[in-house]
């Protein structure tokens, strides 16, 4: 018996001589050795453990009603611990870690209620957009650096909280998938660019005793400051998935392309809601900071946030960054980023599309 498992298994006295027993008889009868080790654990409480175990032995034996109905149970149990976990995440504003286990409890349980309600108050969001300038522009020190990354930092409607999109250096699209708990839903619209600038890192070297990580800003609008919000939106009702690139054919331009805007830091503005319109006013007449569009999928929780188009310039006389929107039209950059599979879900809107304009006097 040395190389044997119920050697070198060790267990609490009572649980374990039951496992021991449950075990020699289980192999003695040739019968799967999974259950009666998830049994073993049940009695225990440790219900993931025991899920785990419950779930080898279906899929040794998935025609065995006693094993699929023991698996049910402790998914049951462990479905009620992570909402739990999900409550003291979500307390911490650990909203993607709360956020994961509360999915996981769907899943195990998906009939708990508690679980079905705060599902309800959850949105995914997609955050995409393109910006092209000249690399070549930036500082020559830039160079020597180990990792050189372009960023896009944007403003959510979490008061605070800022969120990091890469920026590819050949097509200059940029996404980042966010969560929002519970907002209401005018402050859907608060997305903003924070800042546009290089994440740098840097590795050991005789100066430098750790690899550290640097960011500069090249466009700095931080977070806007909204004077006065008036006006609200309306939802349409929903007809059935609608693919985004079929809106994207019909586009006609609202904003001013090509105009060139250097932001101040937190520049002010209002926002009045008209129907599907959210208008943008601002004192210098620049709103380049706010998206184009909001795509909204209200049933299936999603939101997917376009910035569109846009191309920066560094003026070389100031040596300041200026940034300007761009039409779509065939240049369009989401026939392309429409292609990723992986975010498949977030192309499609149901309640409607929400288009930012300039404020029409």
């Amino acid at each position: 018996m040395a190389g044997s498992p119920l050697v070198m298994l060790r267990f609490p006295r009572f649980a374990g001589w039951l496992l021991a027993a449950l075990v020699l008889a289980t192999v003695l009868s040739g019968c799967n050795i999974h259950y009666p080790r998830g049994q073993a654990l049940e009695l225990e409480n440790r219900w993931e453990e025991a899920a785990i175990e419950y779930h080898l032995a279906v899929i040794e034996d998935p025609d065995e009603e006693e094993y699929r109905e023991a698996l049910k149970r402790a998914e049951k149990m462990v479905a009620r611990e992570n909402f739990e976990i999900y409550k003291r995440f979500l307390a911490q504003k650990q909203f993607k870690k709360a956020y994961r286990r509360l999915l996981d409890a769907s899943r195990q349980d998906p009939q708990l209620e508690p679980v079905k309600q705060e599902m309800k108050k959850w949105l995914r969001v997609l955050v995409a957009g393109q910006i092209r300038f000249e690399f070549r522009s930036f500082a020559a020190n830039v160079s020597l650096a180990d990792e050189i990354r372009l960023m896009a930092r944007l403003n959510t409607p979490n008061p605070g909280d800022v969120i990091e999109a890469e920026i590819n250096l050949d097509t200059g699209i940029f996404f980042v998938e966010d969560l929002l708990y519970d907002r209401p839903f005018q402050l859907l619209t608060y997305y903003s660019i924070n800042a546009v600038g290089i994440s740098l890192k840097f590795g050991r070297s005789r100066i430098r005793r750790f690899t550290s990580r640097e960011f500069r800003r090249i466009l700095n609008v931080r977070t806007p400051v909204v004077d006065n919000v008036e006006g609200s939106l309306s939802i349409a009702e929903a007809n059935g998935l609608i693919p985004i690139a079929k809106h994207r054919g019909q586009i006609r331009e609202t904003f001013p392309t090509g105009e060139y805007w250097a932001p101040r830091s937190i520049p002010h503005f209002s926002i009045r809601m008209r129907g599907q319109r959210v208008e943008i006013s601002t004192a210098d007449g620049g709103s380049h900071f706010t998206p184009r569009f909001l795509y909204l999928n209200w049933k299936d929780r999603r939101l997917f946030v376009d910035f569109g188009r846009y191309k920066m310039k560094l003026d070389s006389n100031s040596r300041k960054w200026s940034i300007a929107r761009m039409p779509l039209g065939k240049s369009d950059y989401f026939a392309s980023f429409s292609r990723n599979i992986a975010l498949r879900p977030y192309f499609f809107y149901r309640e409607g599309v929400f288009t930012y304009a300039p404020r029409e006097n």
